[in-house]
């Protein structure tokens, strides 16, 4: 299905570029000379769950068109929101520049964006672990006045958010008929370990560090261009205005790392991307709590990110699905194995 919506959409996006070259305003935004629509290409680029990437190239000057077909945040206009997000961080330098956004469904049946495109290879967490690590305090390093970021998301407390969307995520696996019983068992069972943890987050909110977090670091998240040394995080479906030590302890997990580079990192690695980032952070009041504050979040990411992937594997068994990835469903299966999540919580779990 999402192959034959990809080629469907290739058509119909060449098509939306052709007409809208005749815009001025569309010229404008994309900073395009006049006669910019006597060639063009359009090329499929990469799709996640909910969003189709394409590449729109005026010769030497190259965009990504991103198509939004669904919302894990369940809001309403899901692409304005990541385009919002991407004006707000513009100014750290380190994600992609965000040129035109298009959410009235009119041309195409979804909204899309289109955004900066940036050269490079997905994170390799042997190679570029302190990368993404200057790139993360760039953008935590951005203190934005409150009206700038009153369109984002802010959960009612740091782990409150994770725990109810976690809620959410299970009731969709365990009324789902044909879920695996023990899965949906263990899962619980780890979910009312999250109701007691949860009233530890009145630490984090007696001392509030708040910035513009991502929530989704995967490596392929990130893209990093080796000739010039530079890392970018690309990837703003989700972001919220939160606790930064949530994106810290995503980045580090097992459940990220694992999930496209089958890699988990050390100790050793942990504390050396953490230096890291606090050496390129400007002077912060929780530096010296901030190794606590990472390792609170890894239960409830950690959570969060295998009560995702049983949600998802419900999408997944349906033949309806807008987009689908083979390579992700067999992650999703492996991470609701009972012995995986028996694994992966036993530091927690007795």
């Amino acid at each position: 299905m999402s192959k034959v919506l990809a080629e469907k959409l290739l058509t119909d996006v060449k098509n939306y570029i052709r007409r809208n070259l005749a815009r001025p305003e569309f010229l404008t935004a994309l900073a395009l000379p006049p006669d910019a629509g006597q060639d063009f290409e359009v090329s499929y680029l990469a799709q996640g769950e909910y969003n189709l990437n394409y590449t729109v190239a005026f010769g030497p000057r190259k965009f990504v068109l991103r198509i939004n077909t669904g919302s894990q945040m369940l809001l309403e206009n899901q692409i304005a929101y990541e385009y919002k997000a991407l004006q707000l961080l513009n100014c750290s330098t380190v994600t992609p520049r965000p040129y035109w956004l298009d959410d009235s469904h009119q041309e195409l049946p979804y909204g899309l964006l289109i955004m900066e495109f940036l050269a490079g290879e997905p994170l390799d967490y042997k190679y570029d672990l302190l990368k993404a690590a200057r790139t993360l305090a760039c953008i935590h390093g951005i203190d934005y006045a409150a009206p700038e970021t009153s369109f984002l998301v802010k959960e009612p407390g740091s782990f409150t958010g994770i725990y109810n969307e976690v809620a959410r995520l299970l009731q969709t696996y365990s009324s789902c008929p044909q879920a695996r019983t023990e899965t949906a068992g263990l899962l619980e069972k780890i979910f009312i370990q999250a109701g007691d943890r949860k009233k530890d987050e009145q630490y984090l909110l007696g001392e509030p560090w708040l910035r513009v977090i991502n929530t989704e670091l995967n490596s392929h998240n990130f893209i990093v261009n080796r000739p010039t040394d530079q890392c970018f995080l690309i990837d703003w479906e989700k972001p919220i205005y939160g606790e930064p030590a949530q994106d810290l302890s995503m980045f580090l997990i097992p459940t990220t790392t694992l999930w496209k580079r089958d890699y988990i990192l050390s100790r050793e690695e942990e504390e050396n991307f953490l230096h890291e980032y606090l050496h390129q952070l400007p002077p912060c009041l929780h530096s010296d709590t901030l190794q606590d504050r990472v390792e609170m979040f890894k239960f409830f990411n950690q959570l969060r990110a295998v009560s995702w992937c049983a949600m998802a594997w419900t999408e997944y068994i349906r033949s309806d699905r807008p987009l689908s990835n083979d390579d992700t469903f067999k992650k999703i299966e492996m991470y609701i194995e009972p012995d995986f999540i028996t694994n992966l919580f036993k530091a927690y779990v007795k």
